[in-house]
């Protein structure tokens, strides 16, 4: 638990005795510049955020991301020190009616949301997007009504309604109560058990990525959006990996070129064959909408999927709890 006394910091760029470094000095331009990554072009950006909720963040830390952009419940520059420290800012802003959507409870519950919204263009069929969800409600909090949330909504062609394509393998938001040391404890980092000298906050999810199936040069909306739950204190933030929104071209059949992963059909079952990179990790079947319909261990470099019960359709394999590893599209006929 931490104590309710946090160190004040006189500037948003920290001293050289720490390794990450936040400033918030950031215009709609180098936001945009910040998160384009390969085939996408990024438009009409808008940030509804307080202005100390949000900055850009580098260097080395405990987590997986060494750049990118930071939206927060709280302070942003309370977030770069150690672990003891405590980042619980009362920026004030309303919270965010999605989320509450998304979580299924009542309006007026969440606080103090940071919600950036952007129009993008795809060159690809396939759009993507790294990001890593922390809190200060770990590990006190879990399975409480402190359920700080974080999603990313897309609406466009194929998707009329908005769409969360940052939830779970499982189909649920990303939430303090959804993931943790104890529930898809395989995405969740605890920072109190391991260095904890970087990052403030006490626990952080491991480096995701959102993933959705589009139609190429359309244009599609995306809203990406953080809040408090319950009430307004001890804040939560995700980091967006710079440059990770990237589109790319997954070509349709039985395997990708740009993928690793090889594909064999023997009637209903799928075999996939996997780098030894992907050894550790779990495969998952995602269906167009970008929802999981099937996971299983990897069990080797080949491992067996059975396509029995899967609809006619497109689908995407995709690893698991390891980055690196392209997804690839496949035919279910």
């Amino acid at each position: 638990m931490k104590h309710l006394s946090a160190l004040v910091l006189s500037s948003l760029t920290l001293g050289a005795s720490a390794q990450l470094t936040i400033t918030d000095s950031l215009s709609v331009g180098t936001l945009a510049q910040l998160l384009e990554g390969l085939n996408v072009s990024i438009v009409n950006v808008e940030v509804n955020c307080a202005g100390s909720a949000m900055g850009h963040f580098s260097g080395s830390s405990e987590l997986a991301i060494s750049e990118g952009l930071l939206l927060t419940t709280g302070g942003a520059d309370l977030v770069a020190g150690p672990v003891g420290d405590f980042a619980s800012g009362y920026p004030g802003t309303p919270g965010d009616a999605d989320l509450e959507l998304s979580l299924g409870m009542g309006s007026g519950l969440t606080y103090d949301a940071c919600v950036l919204e952007f129009d993008c263009v795809p060159l690809g069929d396939t759009l993507l997007f790294n990001f890593s969800f922390g809190s200060e409600e770990y590990p006190e909090f879990v399975a409480s009504d402190f359920n700080d949330v974080f999603a990313i909504y897309l609406s466009g062609p194929g998707f009329p309604m908005p769409t969360n394509v940052a939830a779970l393998p499982d189909g649920t938001p990303v939430a303090i109560n959804n993931v943790n040391a104890g529930l898809n404890n395989a995405y969740f980092y605890d920072n109190e058990v391991g260095t904890g000298t970087m990052v403030t906050y006490d626990g952080f999810t491991t480096n995701l990525t959102a993933f959705a199936v589009v139609s190429p040069e359309e244009t599609y909306h995306f809203k990406v959006a953080i809040a408090d739950v319950a009430d307004a204190s001890f804040d939560s933030g995700v980091f967006l990996e710079a440059f990770s929104f990237r589109s790319v071209l997954v070509t349709t059949g039985i395997h990708a070129n740009n993928s690793p992963i090889r594909l064999s059909r023997q009637g209903d079952q799928l075999i996939a064959t996997l780098p030894a990179l992907a050894a550790k990790g779990e495969l998952a079947i995602l269906d167009a909408a970008g929802r999981t319909v099937q996971r299983t261990r990897i069990s080797g470099d080949r491992t067996v999927l059975d396509l029995a019960s899967l609809n006619r359709g497109l689908y995407v394999l995709q690893v698991l709890g390891v980055d690196g590893i392209a997804p690839v599209r496949f035919v279910q006929d």
